[in-house]
Formats: structure tokens, C-alpha cells, sequence
């Protein structure tokens, strides 16, 4: 499916997309799966302009905090342009092979259509795992065609599957966690 149709427009503030692109991307939905509480910490790798940074606050609240990466600066500039930030947004400029996130610190790291331009993905995926809190999880969305790179490359870099969105158009969304911990997990809808 081509994505050419993509048009981000501040709605209130924030970074809003036209309704074919909604339609595909299904945000709502993925981030129902993601099954994210209050005062959570999220990374979004990848942000870009913010497309799913917001939501992400909001599911998180204020006592939450969201740290959206980038390695593009014109992305990065228009994410801060649609709102002042709130105090619980950090918005940080990252190299290519590295996540710039703190070890040990979030509850959910998110990748959103990113996974398939890691130069190397078992390392990257490696860096995130070492990010992630003792209860912490992987997100990954993308279009169907990247899954089985994703899953061999998650599971070299330590991780299993612990929930997973097959019926998103022309996408998927897997949830992993640090296979050290996968049986004791509760398995998502």
C-alpha cells in the first residue's frame, strides 16, 4: 500500500493525519494492544514528527514520561513545533545505531515502521532490551513483509513474543519481552 497520501496537519497542537492514512495506520488499536497505564515511561524510536508521540502521552498521563528519538532533525524540529512540550516529553536526537535511551528506565519501547532501516538489527534490538525495566517491552508495527526479519533478529537479541496483532492492514504489531522472563508473563489480547 503506498503511504504518498500522508499529510500531518496540527490539530489542536498536535500532529494529525488524514483519515486514509488513520484507516492504515489504525493508531487507536495499536495502542489499546499496547495496554499502556498511567505514569508509564515509553521511548518512541523513530518518532519523526510525532504521529503516535502524542497518543502516547496521553495513555501514559501526566505522571508518565515519553522520550521520542530521532535521527532527523527536520523531523525532530517539526515534532516540537506542534505544541510547546509538556514536562513529560523529551524529544532527543539519536545516532543511527544508537537509541540514546538510559538503561534499565522504560516500560515500553516502542519501534513504528523503523525496524527494517537498522543497519544492524540483532545489536539495535540488543541496545533496547538493555533499556527496557525489569517488566519492561518491546513494541514493534510495521509492514507485514519486515515480521520474519523482526521476530529471527528479536529473538537473537534475547527476546520472545509475547503478544502479537496480526489482522492490522497490511501490518503487524508484536510485543516482545526479554526471553529470560517470557514465561512469567501474562499474554495480552
Amino acid at each position: 500500500m503506498a503511504l504518498a497520501f500522508l499529510a500531518l496537519v496540527a490539530v489542536q497542537g498536535r500532529p494529525q493525519a488524514d483519515e486514509r492514512y488513520d484507516r492504515y495506520r489504525q493508531p487507536e488499536r495499536v495502542l489499546a494492544a499496547l495496554g499502556l497505564a498511567r505514569g508509564q515511561r515509553v521511548a518512541d524510536i523513530g518518532a519523526g514528527s510525532g504521529y503516535l508521540t502524542f497518543r502516547l502521552l496521553d495513555a501514559v498521563g501526566p505522571a508518565g514520561r515519553v522520550v521520542a528519538t530521532d535521527i532527523d532533525d527536520k523531523a525532530l524540529a517539526a515534532l516540537r513545533a506542534h505544541a510547546p512540550a509538556p514536562p513529560n516529553l523529551v524529544v532527543r536526537k539519536v545516532a543511527a545505531d544508537e537509541p540514546g535511551l538510559e538503561a534499565g528506565a522504560y516500560d515500553l519501547v516502542l519501534m513504528s515502521f523503523v525496524d527494517h532501516y537498522l543497519r544492524d538489527r540483532v545489536a539495535y534490538l540488543g541496545k533496547l532490551r538493555a533499556a527496557l525495566s525489569d517488566k519492561g517491552r518491546l513494541a514493534v508495527v510495521n509492514r507485514g513483509v519486515f515480521r520474519d526479519a523482526l521476530v529471527d533478529a528479536a529473538r537473537r537479541a534475547g527476546f520472545a513474543i509475547v503478544s502479537e496483532v496480526t489482522d492490522l492492514p497490511g501490518q503487524f504489531l508484536v510485543v516482545f519481552a526479554s526471553s529470560s522472563r517470557d514465561a512469567t508473563l501474562p499474554r495480552l489480547p
